[in-house]
C-alpha cells in the first residue's frame, strides 16, 4: 500500500490518496458478506446443504468479513488522522 503524507496545518495525515473510495468499496463488500451469510443460514435451515458444507462456507465468509472489517478500521483511522 502506498503511503502518502499530506501537510494540513500542523497535522500529518497518512494514507492512500483514494482512501474514501476504497472505504466505500469495503463497506459495500461488508454488506455483501452480511447478505451472503444470511442466505447461507436460510439454505442450511431449509436443509438445502449439509452441515459440513454450511460450516465450511460459514468459516470462509467469517474470515473474509474479519479481513474487510480490519481494512475498514484502518481506513477510518487514516481518514481521522489517528
Amino acid at each position: 500500500m502506498l503511503i502518502r503524507l499530506r501537510w494540513l496545518g500542523m497535522v500529518f495525515l497518512i494514507g492512500p490518496p483514494d482512501a474514501g473510495e476504497r472505504l466505500k468499496r469495503l463497506e459495500k463488500e461488508k454488506e455483501r458478506l452480511e447478505k451472503e451469510y444470511e442466505e447461507l443460514q436460510k439454505k442450511y435451515e431449509r436443509g438445502d446443504m449439509s452441515k459440513e458444507e454450511y460450516e465450511k462456507r460459514k468459516y470462509e465468509i467469517e474470515r473474509e468479513f474479519v479481513e474487510v472489517m480490519d481494512r475498514i478500521a484502518q481506513y477510518k483511522a487514516f481518514s481521522s488522522g489517528f
